[in-house]
C-alpha cells in the first residue's frame, strides 16, 4: 500500500508538539515559578521556536510544489483543519521567536526598553499556552479529520497534547542539564521530573483507554488496534513506545524522585530518561501515522 503521509509528516507532527510542550513549560515556570524557576523559563523559551521551524521546513519539502506553500495563507477556511491549523502554527512560530528575544540577556536586546520588554514577556507568557495547546492538539485533530481507523479515535488529540507536554518537559530537562550555562537547579529539575512522571502515567492511561475503546468498536477499528498489539506494529508499539518510551523512563524518574539513584549516576540517568521520553514521543506519532494508513474500513 502506498503511504501518502510518510516520515517527513511524522517529523512535523513530533516537532510541532515538542515546541508547544517546551513553550508551555516556559510559560508556566515564568508565571507561577517566578525567579526561582527562571532557568526553566529561559531554556523553554530558547528551545521552543526551533523544533517547529525544522518541522515546517520538512513539511514544505514534503509538498509536491514547495514554493507554493504560501497558498495555504491566502484564505482561512474554518471548516478545514489544515487551513486554520496552518494559521495557528504560523502565529505560534512567529510569536515563539518574539518570546525568545524577550528572554535574551539585556546586552543582546537592541529593540525596546527593559520595563517595556518585561511587560511584553508577561503578556506573551499568558497568551502562548492557549496557542501551544492549539498547536499540540491540532496535529491530532488533523488526523481525526481523515476519518480512518485509529485516526478517528476521539482521544487522539488529547493523547497528542499530553505527549507534547511530556516531550516538551523532557526536552527542557535535557537541554538545561547539558548546558554549562544557566543550568537548572535541583529544585527546578525535581519539579519538572515530577510533572513529567505524572504526564507519562496519564499518557499510559489514555493509550489504554483508546485501545479498549478501539477494540470494542467496529470490526475495522478493532483490527486496526490489533495491528498495534499483535500485528504489523507490535514491536514498535510494545518495545519502542511502551517499553523504552514510557515504562523505563517512568521507572527512572520515579527512582530519581525517591532519591534511589546514587549521586554520580543522577546526571546520566536524567539525560537518559529525558531522551527516552523524546524517543517514545516520536514513535507514538510514527505508529499512529503509519497504522492509520495501512488499515482501512471494510
Amino acid at each position: 500500500m502506498e503511504l501518502t503521509w510518510g516520515l517527513m509528516i511524522v517529523i512535523y507532527l513530533f516537532t510541532a508538539g515538542l515546541s508547544a510542550g517546551a513553550m508551555i513549560t516556559s510559560n508556566l515556570a515564568f508565571l507561577y515559578g517566578g525567579q526561582e524557576f527562571e532557568r526553566v523559563s529561559r531554556w523553554g523559551a530558547y528551545l521552543s521556536p526551533f523544533p517547529i521551524s525544522l518541522g515546517l521546513g520538512v513539511l514544505v519539502l514534503d509538498l509536491g510544489s514547495p514554493f507554493n506553500f504560501y497558498q495555504l495563507f491566502l484564505t482561512l477556511e474554518l471548516s478545514s483543519p489544515m487551513s486554520y491549523g496552518s494559521w495557528i502554527i504560523l502565529f505560534f512560530t512567529l510569536l515563539s521567536f518574539g518570546y525568545l528575544y524577550l528572554w535574551l540577556p539585556q546586552a543582546y536586546q537592541k529593540v525596546g526598553q527593559t520595563l517595556q520588554l518585561e511587560r511584553w514577556k508577561k503578556r506573551l507568557a499568558m497568551l502562548m499556552p492557549f496557542l501551544s495547546i492549539a498547536v499540540a492538539s491540532y496535529t491530532g485533530l488533523l488526523l481525526n479529520a481523515a476519518v480512518r481507523p485509529i485516526w478517528d479515535a476521539p482521544l487522539l488529540p488529547i493523547l497528542f497534547l499530553i505527549s507534547a507536554l511530556s516531550t516538551g518537559v523532557a526536552a527542557v530537562i535535557m537541554i538545561s542539564n547539558l548546558s554549562p550555562w544557566k543550568r537548572a537547579r535541583h529544585k527546578e529539575l525535581h519539579v519538572l521530573t515530577k510533572a513529567d512522571a505524572g504526564l507519562i502515567i496519564l499518557e499510559c492511561l489514555i493509550i489504554l483507554i483508546m485501545i479498549v475503546m478501539g477494540r470494542s468498536s467496529s470490526a475495522s477499528e478493532s483490527m486496526a488496534f490489533s495491528s498495534l498489539l499483535v500485528g504489523n506494529y507490535v514491536w514498535v508499539f510494545w518495545l519502542l513506545i511502551v517499553g523504552l518510551g514510557l515504562i523505563i523512563p517512568l521507572f527512572m524518574e520515579l527512582m530519581e524522585l525517591k532519591g534511589k539513584i546514587p549521586v554520580k549516576w543522577v546526571w546520566p540517568v536524567t539525560i537518559s530518561s529525558s531522551f527516552l521520553v523524546l524517543f517514545g514521543g516520536f514513535f507514538v506519532r510514527y505508529v499512529i501515522t503509519y497504522a492509520g494508513q495501512t488499515n482501512s474500513w471494510f
